[in-house]
């Protein structure tokens, strides 16, 4: 008659089986654990701060085209810069040059036959964030202006008289 292996040692073979996880197992697995939760943590952080950056870049571009959309409205356009702030965090430069178009050499109209429309080119940035991570956005555009025109930008042909009316009708100046 054989004895068990286990009796052997005074264990009977249902308490073998219950003996848990051993110190050792207990430290890799807490060990897998904070790896794993360390990589969440991080990825976490960095989507979170992602979220940061394209909620500014959204802002900017938001500012930028309210900017953008009075630019040559309610006064003529003039080379030459200008800057300011839309609120404490964004603040803006504006460079306003004319812009000459470039030379082609297939049929389409030539710049002689635009005499009477100038051509200005907005560079606009706008800047936010400290001074040691500052971040910005540049923005382009072309805008119109009828040389024939001599004051407030609009529809052509129309004149002003300096003071703000167009056409004789009285308006205020801005």
């Amino acid at each position: 008659m054989s004895i068990h292996p286990r009796l052997r040692h005074g264990l009977p073979p249902s308490a073998a089986r219950q003996r848990g996880f051993s110190l050792i197992e207990m430290v890799a697995a807490f060990v897998v654990f904070a790896l794993g939760f360390g990589v969440l943590m991080g990825i976490l952080s960095a989507s979170i701060r992602n979220t940061r950056l394209a909620a500014d870049y959204t802002q900017a571009a938001l500012w930028a085209q309210s900017l953008l959309d009075v630019v040559g409205i309610g006064e003529k356009l003039e080379p030459g810069r200008k800057s300011g702030r839309f609120d404490d965090a964004f603040r803006w430069e504006l460079d306003i040059s004319k812009y000459e178009p470039p030379p082609s050499e297939n049929s389409a109209p030539t710049a002689e036959s635009f005499q009477s429309i100038e051509l200005f080119r907005v560079d606009l940035e706008v800047l936010w964030g400290e001074r040691r991570s500052p971040r910005s956005a540049h923005f382009v555009s072309l805008r119109s202006a009828n040389a024939e025109a001599s004051g407030i930008g609009g529809a052509p042909g129309e004149r002003s008289d300096g003071n703000g009316s167009v056409n004789g009708n009285e308006g205020t100046k801005r």
